[in-house]
């Protein structure tokens, strides 16, 4: 056959394909358009719930260091209480041994009055005793009366600081819930979104085409540590138990959520005191990052950026509250707030 019949029949067959893919069906347009609806819908829900998820958060930040104070201010007020009571005791005897002298000089009318007393409060007060005192017993009686005030406004403070301390440890409850509520929410609307769909919403939630992982990042060669649903405020110098103050950025997280390496470096793993089970990654920026409170581990010694290197957890003094304290210790020297630094590569 000719080499010119042979062209215009190869042209003949190729056309409709090139018209096609030039051109996509109307079908196959509404399909591309239809998955982009779903993705604009889901990442509007996604949007809503991350905002309610934040404010949850920082209540919930806000909540923890309002405890904290609290239990500062009930250490306080129990350590100067049992001072006072301390100091009462010893008046307390010193009155008692001064009406026993009393009675073995011949004043049996102090005897009688304290015969006539109830409990050594009354006694204290009693008119007939403080008209029969001497000059040098004035000392002890104001010194009692002033201890017997402040015991009674101390152990009301006291008690109304455990009252309060209580209402805000169930609050504390109630949010904890919440947050893993509004977590929960936000994972199952991404398992429910197909391959297509996921991709194509925002980075923010794992999309951005790349198949549906959740890795953010990189920015700067950085990945965010949390590889999934999170939440989390500057919390940084927060107030927190026994006087301490927040040296890291709690990030909200459900149980098992992947943490991943920031960057690359070498794994170590770590157990122990409030931190729990926790990664100190040595990161070949010259950096240090801990990753505390962690449910497990999932790698050792040399890893990559975004590598998952251990799970979300509530170990150490977390139980309960499952998050990732996360850690910047740049140049391996003091913390410094990484607030900012999560900021940048989470958008």
């Amino acid at each position: 056959m000719p080499v010119g019949i042979c062209r215009r029949i190869a042209v003949f067959f190729l056309l409709p394909c090139l018209l096609l893919l030039a051109f996509p069906s109307s079908s196959t347009a509404d399909s591309i358009s239809q998955k982009k609806e779903q993705a604009r819908a889901a990442e509007q829900k996604l949007n809503s719930l991350q905002a309610e998820l934040n404010r949850l958060t920082s209540e919930l930040n806000q909540t923890q260091s309002k405890l904290a104070s609290l239990e500062a201010k009930i250490q306080v007020n129990q350590r100067e209480l049992e001072v006072a009571e301390s100091e009462y005791r010893r008046w307390q005897g010193i009155l008692s041994e001064r009406v026993v002298a009393m009675y073995k000089e011949g004043n049996v009318a102090a005897l009688d009055v304290l015969l006539e007393c109830d409990d050594f409060d009354t006694f204290i007060n009693s008119y007939d005793f403080m008209s029969r005192i001497g000059e040098h017993d004035t000392q002890a009686i104001d010194s009692t009366r002033s201890l017997m005030a402040e015991i009674r406004a101390r152990r009301a403070e006291l008690e109304s600081a455990r009252a309060e301390y209580r209402a805000y440890a169930d609050s504390l409850q109630r949010q904890r819930s919440a947050v893993q509520s509004k977590l929960n929410e936000q994972k199952a609307i991404l398992a429910g979104l197909d391959r297509e769909v996921a991709a194509l919403v925002s980075s923010r939630y794992g999309g951005g085409g790349r198949g549906g992982g959740w890795n953010v990042g990189p920015v700067n060669g950085l990945y965010f540590p949390v590889a999934g649903p999170h939440s989390y405020v500057n919390d940084w110098g927060a107030p927190r138990a026994v006087g301490r103050t927040h040296k890291g950025c709690d990030i909200m997280a459900s149980y098992g959520t992947p943490c991943v390496a920031i960057t690359s470096g070498v794994v170590e793993q770590r157990r122990g005191g409030n931190a729990g089970l926790y990664i100190a990654l040595h990161g070949d920026n010259g950096h240090l990052y801990y990753y505390m409170h962690l449910q497990g581990f999932a790698a050792s010694g040399r890893v990559s950026a975004g590598q998952v290197i251990g799970y979300v957890g509530d170990t150490g003094n977390a139980r309960g509250c499952p998050h990732l304290h996360f850690e910047w210790h740049p140049n391996h020297g003091g913390p410094v707030n990484p607030y900012p630094l999560l900021v940048a590569i989470d958008r």
